[in-house]
């Protein structure tokens, strides 16, 4: 009988201290429990998650720094296994000796040269260092061997300066001639291109497509034109300024005639004209510019001519004409005397 009188006391007190009041409202004492419970689960809940953080704060930082310590550790590996000529490359376009200026103008010839790629400027560089330094012992021997300016000291660094001016030029003509022989090539590969263009779009594929296309197609018939429009592809797919990509084309090439298609291009874009009929218009003047490029090249052809002529076929012909009658002018005036 105490028992049960001590668990009823013990239930009435729970009751009493489980019991809320907020104003009028009332919770029983399963409503408190739960409420506790619900606020128990919240806080496990909160320190679970503020633990989590916690851990993977801690493997961030421990991921960065590995990062950091293998990324330093590539580029200390990288570093003495680079070639000589790059690293001589690069501590000269680090000095005054070269601008900045000087260095772009070097990267869009290499870049129209079709050579792109990390590291070729620092190459192109160091090619001239060496062309320039190469050049002065040559011109060095040269004058020693030829006695030349034995007295003139002034005369001869003149000559050695000169020398070496030459030598680290010969790199960038030899340059600049790889990227005229290219842009023949592009020129010719151009109304190709255009060609495919225009089919392309009257079959109704996209800009983005057609130029991939195109870029598909012409790779076993004109290489460069293929890269080019490949990389202009990728280029569109990758940016969100889809006329950026044709003007990097444009400027890539330098070619008038490719600036034309890309304003075009440019035009069907922004203002949204007929792709196709604007293609065919434009690749309609293109084949008249090619005709007419033609003409004007046969009609060099005789002026081009004359010098050849004269040089080789004009003093056969007089010798050919003029060799009997200057026997018979010998023979009667042997015959006279």
């Amino acid at each position: 009988m105490s028992v049960t009188l001590n668990n009823q006391a013990i239930v009435n007190i729970l009751q009493t201290y489980l019991t809320i009041r907020i104003g009028e409202m009332q919770f029983g004492p399963l409503d408190t429990c739960i409420f506790i419970l619900a606020l128990g689960a919240a806080l496990a809940s909160v320190l679970n998650l503020w633990r989590i953080a916690q851990h993977e704060d801690h493997q961030k930082r421990r991921f960065d720094a590995l990062r950091r310590a293998t990324l330093q550790s590539a580029e200390s590996a990288r570093a003495p296994h680079s070639p000589w000529y790059q690293r001589l490359g690069t501590m000269v376009a680090a000095t005054q000796i070269i601008g900045t200026a000087e260095q772009k103008k070097m990267l869009a010839t290499l870049v129209a040269a079709g050579v792109k790629g990390h590291g070729h400027l620092a190459a192109l560089i160091a090619a001239k260092v060496c062309s320039g330094a190469s050049f002065v012992p040559l011109c060095w021997l040269l004058l020693a061997w030829r006695q030349f300016f034995v007295g003139a000291v002034a005369l001869r660094s003149v000559v050695l300066a000169g020398a070496f001016m030459l030598g680290w030029r010969c790199p960038e003509v030899v340059l600049s001639c790889l990227a005229a022989r290219r842009r023949v090539r592009l020129e010719t590969g151009i109304p190709d291109a255009l060609d495919l263009l225009v089919i392309c779009a009257e079959a109704g594929l996209s800009l983005d497509h057609a130029i991939e296309q195109v870029g598909r197609v012409l790779g076993p018939s004109n290489p460069e034109v293929a890269k080019e429009f490949a990389m202009t592809a990728v280029e569109m797919r990758v940016s969100p300024v889809r006329g950026q990509a044709l003007e990097n084309l444009a400027t890539r090439t330098g070619l008038p005639s490719l600036r034309g298609i890309v304003a075009t291009l440019n035009q069907a874009i922004n203002f949204g004209t007929p792709l196709a009929e604007s293609l065919r218009v434009l690749a309609a003047e293109m084949r008249a510019q090619r005709l007419a490029r033609f003409e004007e090249r046969a009609a060099r052809l005789p002026v081009l001519l004359t010098l050849p002529l004269m040089a080789f076929i004009l003093p056969s012909l007089l010798i050919v004409i003029g060799t009997p009658l200057a026997l018979r002018i010998i023979d009667m005036l042997g015959r006279g005397l």
